[in-house]
């Protein structure tokens, strides 16, 4: 494993069971890493390791101190760091990855209720079916990606693309 040390962190793993069960441990002081294949975070002794690929969601939880949420299969990790941008980039670099069955379903799907002028947060989630932060990270992807202008309006790309059916979202 070949991994880069990104930030110093404060984070805390919870196990959520089948049964429901929860399992938090401590919050522990350590390091978090980047590699090709995911993020690792230590607190000197134990490893543990998240890969990309298997990223459900990544939140912001708390502004003071900045707390990000990153959601895993069966894992909630919950990370503060020193430097708040970083961790802020970090989240804006992950999105794109995040591995959600229907995911550029969802893109289109505010896309094209945007285009109808539905544009408040809480419907959308409602609609969508998917939690407010869900929203806010469709809508940053969307921008991203040149689909939606920053005042909310569908660009030429944007457009194109809910009406090409043959064409993928993202």
């Amino acid at each position: 494993m070949k991994a880069q040390k990104y930030e110093n962190v404060e984070f805390v793993i919870n196990h959520s069971g089948d049964d429901g069960i929860k399992l938090s441990l401590v919050w522990r002081k350590g390091g978090l890493y980047l590699s090709l294949s995911g993020l690792f975070l230590t607190d000197g002794s134990t490893w543990y390791e998240l890969p990309v690929k298997d990223l459900e969601n990544i939140s912001v939880v708390s502004d003071e101190p900045l707390k990000l949420r990153i959601q895993i299969p069966s894992l909630d990790i919950m990370v503060s760091g020193q430097r708040a941008e970083k961790l802020l980039a970090l989240r804006h670099f992950l999105l794109p990855s995040l591995s959600d069955e229907g995911g550029r379903d969802k893109l289109k799907s505010l896309l094209r209720f945007m285009q109808l002028g539905i544009s408040d947060p809480e419907l959308l989630s409602k609609l969508l079916n998917v939690e407010l932060q869900k929203v806010d990270d469709l809508t940053g992807i969307a921008k991203e990606k040149g689909l939606l202008g920053e005042d909310g309006r569908l660009t030429e790309a944007g457009e194109l693309l809910i009406q090409d059916p043959g064409k993928k979202g993202g």
